[in-house]
């Protein structure tokens, strides 16, 4: 079974362009703070996933797929999923939502790298245990 972590996020006046639409890429900054949200919900403390000195965790891709508008002051419901692990990095999936309309999908994959060689390592074990529960069926 998969477990979907949802959480919210409103749109700050800030984060519009003068057409009062939310500049296109703070859909990334948005997808990310889920994401520090999401990894404390899978288990981690929030210092023990950004100190590690074991490994380090790099968004190696972002693509981000719009399908409304984004406007300030309103607030949209962020689905978050684990799309797929892999052997050396694992993806994750942003869903934004207002009632029923989707308005967009953001894919970040993040690759774990040796902090000494930054070369490609394995997940870690406990990683992978922590993510595989929320991994998208």
């Amino acid at each position: 079974m998969s477990f979907k972590f949802h959480t919210k996020t409103r749109i700050k006046f800030r984060d519009a362009d003068p057409a009062q639409i939310m500049y296109f890429a703070n859909i990334f900054s948005l997808a990310h703070d889920a994401f520090e949200e999401f990894i404390v919900a899978a288990g981690y403390r929030y210092e023990e996933w950004f100190s590690k000195t074991d490994h380090l965790i790099p968004i190696r891709h972002a693509e981000a797929d719009y399908k409304s508008p984004f406007l300030p002051g309103q607030t949209y419901e962020v689905k978050v999923a684990v799309a797929s692990l892999g052997t050396t990095s694992f993806k994750m999936k942003y869903e934004f939502i207002q009632g029923s309309r989707h308005h967009a999908t953001v894919y970040m994959v993040h690759a774990v790298l040796d902090p000494k060689t930054r070369e490609k390592m394995p997940l870690p074990k406990v990683m992978r245990e922590r993510l595989a529960p929320y991994l998208e069926e």
